[in-house]
């Protein structure tokens, strides 16, 4: 048998001295000490994982070694020697942490088998918890890895939806790098309407695909410098649904329908597709509209001559009611100009 320590406790020499034998010829190696006050300091400098104690001490009970050992390490196996008339006393150690107690006077096969049990029930407790631990790193590891590349994956989503929004951008003529423009726009008029954070992702999908039908409508129609006909106007209409056909079938894309279908729509109910008027008008396409009205007028196009920023608030706070949500309107103007302005430079950055 592999040679094991073990701390043999007892006041009287001459239990302690057949205790130590027995322990010795089984293949332990032995620590010894006459009181639980001098077993604390044996403990503490070698700390063996194995403690036999008798219970009635001087200066330290059995009791309160045992007390004192498990505190200074809990997976320390003890087990107590007791006499008939201290059975309860015994017991009462069970529910502080001795692994067992022998009755005296001691049976030396019954008291090498509660050693070699104690060893293996100490040995598997150590394994067991050690193996938690590997689990619980493991399982941090994983959440960290999992989180990262989900990160990394959003990350990607929204590279490809701004890449693909700014594709958009190029096929209607005068509008390069709208859809980043109203993007920014957008995401800061939200946290000033208090929208919540978890809801800003649907929000930025809708923005940058808002006009992704558009890739139905024929270039004769979408690239017309003059007027459109009443005709061509029915086929430009249909770009929302459009739009909706083509994401709402894709599950981390369907929280930007609203805005894909509803950002033509009116606060006064004269908007399209379906001509819904005030709060059935999707949030989100409700703050679209606005962002998206203010880039079109501070910004060049063919048609028109990009208008100061006062200019095209004073315009806006006048179809507050009519065209716009008047409440969304005045988060839009909480926005401080520097944001505003700072959205449209990077917005022009290759």
């Amino acid at each position: 048998m592999a040679q094991r320590d073990i701390l043999i406790v007892d006041d009287d020499r001459q239990v302690r001295e057949v205790l130590h034998q027995i322990f010795m010829s089984a293949g332990y190696n032995c620590l010894l000490a006459n009181d639980g006050r001098e077993a604390v300091e044996v403990f503490r400098a070698g700390r063996p994982p194995l403690i036999v104690t008798d219970l009635k001490m001087p200066v330290m009970t059995g009791i309160e070694l045992l007390q004192q050992v498990r505190a200074l390490d809990g997976d320390v196996a003890v087990i107590v020697l007791t006499g008939a008339t201290d059975v309860k006393t015994a017991i009462e150690s069970l529910k502080l942490g001795a692994y067992d107690f022998i009755m005296k006077p001691v049976n030396v096969d019954e008291l090498l088998i509660a050693a070699d049990r104690a060893f293996e029930r100490r040995q598997l407790l150590i394994e067991r918890r050690e193996y938690h631990e590997l689990l619980e790193r493991r399982v941090v590891e994983a959440t960290r890895d999992l989180a990262s590349a989900y990160r990394q994956l959003q990350e990607t989503y929204h590279a490809t939806l701004e890449a693909l929004g700014s594709a958009l951008d190029t096929r209607d003529v005068g509008t390069e790098a709208h859809s980043r423009r109203v993007h920014g726009y957008a995401l800061a008029t939200a946290r000033e309407h208090r929208v919540p954070e978890a809801d800003l992702i649907d929000l930025a999908h809708g923005v940058l695909l808002h006009d992704i039908g558009k890739i139905g409508i024929p270039d004769a129609i979408l690239l017309k410098r003059g007027p459109l006909t009443p005709e061509e106007w029915q086929i430009m209409r249909r770009h929302p649904e459009i739009g909706k056909a083509l994401i709402e079938k894709i599950p981390f894309l369907r929280g930007a329908v609203p805005i894909v279908f509803s950002h033509h729509e009116k606060w006064d109910g004269t908007g399209y597709p379906r001509g819904l008027r005030g709060e059935d008008i999707p949030l989100g396409a409700r703050i679209f509209m606005i962002v998206d009205a203010f880039d079109a007028m501070t910004f060049d196009r063919p048609y028109s001559t990009a208008k100061p920023f006062d200019v095209a608030k004073a315009e806006i706070k006048r179809c507050a009611g009519t065209h716009f949500d008047p409440a969304v309107v005045e988060s839009f103007f909480r926005v401080p100009e520097p944001l505003l302005a700072e959205i449209r430079r990077r917005s022009l950055e290759p």
